[in-house]
């Protein structure tokens, strides 16, 4: 609801200086917050955002620190919210941020046990879970109504395997995909927008992220602190896309 707090730990990104190694599984940039991903958080915790993820299901690609699902799932009253990443380091912090989320939502509806408001916000079920994107055997057995990402297109090699995963794993008739990137600047992004069109989706939204989207996240209201970890956050435009299935 309004002024859901969500608690997030990151870590140090191992081997800073090639923290994508030499293979997706040793990609380690997960482990810190990436300003995409707040931009993404704070769509999902918008009102009409909030509405639309009403009983839906719900999985994060590269998640990384888990906001944006964390989010959706503190703000909305989705089915089912499923993390996911491929490093088990950053699988190991993301079943971290779930759990300290559902300590501090058990703390609050123990305080809170005379608010009947508290009566109509079931528990979503929030889980960690490793998908390997080229490997169909490693998705969930269900499709999903929501599939989203944050600034995971940087190169146009993976195209492809963006494709792959989400067109698996989004419901056949219903299902959408969510993602959010800065504006211009990452190499692949025109290439994935085109080749979501060619599986039969279009592009229903693309648009500038409100300001407010890109205000101080921390929880301290601290400047300093928001500039020195999230530079970028203030200075960057982010844009919104929505993808949806043509209707046949």
């Amino acid at each position: 609801g309004e002024g859901s707090l969500v608690l997030i730990r990151e870590l140090p990104i191992t081997h800073a200086d090639n923290p994508f190694g030499q293979a997706p599984i040793e990609d380690t940039t997960g482990l810190g917050i990436w300003c995409a991903s707040l931009v993404m958080a704070r769509w999902l915790a918008s009102p009409p955002m909030v509405r639309r993820m009403e009983g839906k299901t719900v999985l994060e690609l590269g998640a990384g620190c888990g906001i944006p699902a964390l989010a959706c799932a503190a703000y909305s009253n989705p089915k089912s919210v499923t993390i996911t990443d491929l490093n088990p380091e950053t699988i190991d912090n993301i079943r971290f941020n779930i759990e300290l989320n559902e300590r501090r939502q058990q703390r609050d509806d123990g305080g809170a046990e005379d608010d009947a408001t508290t009566a109509t916000k079931t528990t979503t079920v929030t889980t960690a879970s490793s998908i390997d994107w080229g490997d169909e055997a490693t998705y969930p057995s269900n499709t999903l109504d929501y599939v989203i990402c944050s600034d995971c297109i940087y190169q146009k090699d993976i195209v492809p395997l963006l494709k792959k995963v989400v067109t698996g794993l989004l419901h056949p008739d219903r299902g959408m995909f969510l993602y959010v990137a800065p504006e211009g600047g990452r190499d692949g992004l025109p290439e994935f927008i085109a080749a979501m069109k060619a599986e039969g989706f279009e592009c229903a939204r693309e648009e500038i992220a409100p300001d407010a989207y890109r205000e101080n996240p921390l929880r301290s209201g601290d400047e300093e602190d928001c500039f020195l970890h999230f530079h970028e956050l203030a200075s960057t435009v982010y844009v919104l896309y929505e993808f949806r299935r043509v209707s046949r």
